[in-house]
C-alpha cells in the first residue's frame, strides 16, 4: 500500500514537472529565434520525442557554451535533418510485392486476353 502515491505527492510531481517545463521554455526563448521556436512547437505536436531530443541537444549546447548567438530556423532545420539522417527508429518502411503467376505478364497492359 505504501507504493501508491497519494494526492499531495501527485500534485507535487505535477508542479515540479510544470516548473521544469517552464524553465526549459525560458532557456529555449533565450537561445532560439521566434521562427525556430515556432517550428519546434509545431514539431512537438506531431513528433514529441524528436522535438524533445532537439530541445535537449540545444539546451546542452547552450549550457556548455557551444552556441554563439541565437539559433535560426535554418540552423534548426539542419539539426532536424541530421537527427532524421541518424535514424528514426519509429519510422518503418512498408514494401508491398504482388504475387506473380505463370500467366501474369506485366508487359501486357492491354486486357484483350481477358475477352
Amino acid at each position: 500500500m505504501e507504493d501508491i502515491p497519494n494526492i499531495e505527492e501527485l500534485q507535487m510531481r505535477k508542479q515540479q514537472e510544470a516548473a521544469m517545463e517552464e524553465q526549459k521554455m525560458s532557456i529555449l526563448d533565450q537561445i532560439l529565434e521566434p521562427a525556430a521556436k515556432d517550428r519546434i512547437l509545431r514539431l512537438k505536436i506531431v513528433k514529441k520525442e524528436k522535438a524533445e531530443r532537439v530541445e535537449h541537444t540545444l539546451i546542452q549546447a547552450a549550457t556548455s557554451g557551444q552556441l554563439r548567438g541565437k539559433v535560426t530556423e535554418e540552423q534548426l532545420i539542419e539539426m532536424l535533418d541530421k537527427i532524421s539522417d541518424s535514424g528514426d527508429t519509429g519510422i518503418k518502411k512498408v514494401t508491398i510485392q504482388r504475387r506473380k503467376f505463370d500467366f501474369d505478364d506485366d508487359d501486357d497492359d492491354d486486357d484483350s486476353d481477358l475477352l
